[in-house]
């Protein structure tokens, strides 16, 4: 799961991890690959004696934007573009010294990744990219171990790197704490939103039940930022409207948008809608969509005769957050690590007495259920469990959900695993942790839809 950074990819020709030596080496008096905040450029290895200044660098780009320090390309002055290849060791024992410097050197350690590019093959030289990813746990300080075990919190100023000042590391700190709270707090927000939203709909048009109602969210750690008016809001109604971010489907499920506080809203042409799609300025977003139930057989032991569709869920989780992820990342600039949250509410009423006027409904509790067979009214229950509402949480990566590959669906396995675990189901058949689509474990048609997008995206099949 490589870092990405989309200024420097378009400068470099791709990704981190997929670029050559050779379009590396291209570089060299390119005047477009200039030295900037987030990108750095050093002939040789960092001396044996300057380990403070690989920490300084590494922590310097952590604290502000993140970036990319390129090793083996040696810099003009004047322009500081590349001027020169100057292959740098890329031994295992020269890596693992990077790492140790870096967490023995920095507190706390961010995260960084190192991508070696050999000139030849099987060389033990090249250039070698260490990818810092702009931290949420910023600040992080250099340990001055030659003043005390003094704490130093750099941060690059354009291609220079300077230091902050006590109160500006006070308030990077209070941003810290801060925005740890408020993550939590955002993802609950976020899929309160939408989930208020599709209720108001529901009452609007005297709906008080169907089908199970599914709802994903998706807050970035390091959020972004759009600026929502009558521009922006033709722009995405233009895209969204001709979109098909429904996996396996070639059709647009979104017919209308509206503008929310600091969102806006998608909508389908149900009355009320069945799909709803939140999109907030800061990167964040939300679906809410129903998912039908199947009809299963009950007992005395069990009286909840209805279960939700897990091919359905599955391909919903998998489109939202996909499309989510897309919009976080191409429209408002987020990045960063993301939390995931998924959840199931029952819409589906009981079969007691009718309630009092105005009293909210007593609903069912749902069962996971999969399709009988192709055409068959029924399903067969999945799991032991019946739940009103379930919650399930995930981690990961903002771009690789974005890029919608094997990726997507490891995070998506993480998510809907911890899921169905409420349902007393370890995890979802149609998908496993490493990646790959079993196709065998889906229902037709969606069997022939599912697969069909997997080998269009390089996903593997068992």
């Amino acid at each position: 799961m490589a870092a990405r950074f989309h200024r420097i990819e378009a400068i470099f020709g791709g990704r981190l991890d997929q670029i050559t030596f050779a379009q590396l080496a291209a570089l060299v008096g390119n005047t477009d690959a200039f030295e900037d905040e987030d990108l750095d450029y050093k002939s040789i290895h960092y001396a044996q004696d300057k380990k403070t200044e690989l920490a300084k660098d590494v922590a310097a780009m952590a604290n502000t934007i993140g970036g990319v320090l390129v090793l083996g390309l040696a810099e003009d002055r004047k322009s500081r573009c590349p001027s020169a290849v100057v292959p740098v060791e890329l031994t295992d024992g020269r890596l693992r010294q990077i790492r140790a410097t870096v967490a023995s050197n920095l507190r706390p350690a961010p995260r960084i990744e190192l991508i070696a590019k050999e000139d030849t093959p099987g060389s033990n030289q090249g250039i070698l990219l260490i990818a810092v990813p702009r931290s949420p746990d910023a600040p992080h300080a250099v340990i001055e171990h030659n003043q005390d075990h003094r704490l130093a919190y750099p941060y690059r100023d354009g291609d220079t790197t300077r230091w902050l000042t006590e109160a500006q590391v006070a308030t990077s700190y209070r941003r810290r704490f801060q925005e740890l709270t408020e993550r939590g707090d955002r993802l609950t927000r976020v899929e309160t939103d939408v989930e208020d939203t599709t209720d108001d709909l529901a009452h609007s048009f005297h709906r008080t039940g169907g089908n199970a109602l599914l709802t994903v969210s998706l807050v970035p750690d390091v959020p972004g930022d759009m600026v929502i008016n009558n521009r922006t809001i033709r722009g995405i109604t233009e895209q969204e409207l001709r979109a098909a971010p429904l996996i396996g489907r070639t059709s647009a499920p979104f017919t209308q948008t509206r503008v929310g506080h600091r969102r806006i809203i998608l909508l389908d042409h149900g009355q009320p809608p069945d799909f709803v799609a939140e999109l907030h300025s800061d990167g964040s977003g939300a679906w809410a969509v129903s998912v039908p139930t199947w009809q299963l057989a009950t007992s005395e032991a069990n009286p909840w005769g209805h279960g939700a569709d897990t091919d359905a869920i599955v391909t919903l989780v998998l489109s939202a957050l996909r499309h989510l992820a897309r919009h976080a990342v191409t429209r408002t600039g987020a990045g960063g690590t993301t939390a995931l949250r998924t959840r199931i509410i029952s819409r589906t009423p009981t079969d007691s007495p009718v309630l009092l006027s105005g009293t909210t409904p007593r609903w069912q509790a749902l069962h996971l259920a999969h399709q009988r067979l192709s055409g068959h009214e029924s399903g067969i229950q999945v799991g032991t469990t019946a739940n009103r509402t379930a919650t399930g949480q995930a981690r990961t990566l903002l771009d690789d959900l974005a890029d919608g590959a094997t990726p997507l669906l490891q995070a998506a396995s993480l998510l809907i695993g911890d899921l169905f675990q409420h349902y007393g189901l370890a995890e979802a058949p149609q998908l496993t942790r490493d990646g790959t689509l079993n196709a065998m474990a889906w229902a037709e048609p969606e069997r022939t839809l599912i697969t069909a997008w997997a080998k269009q995206a390089g996903i593997a099949t068992a």
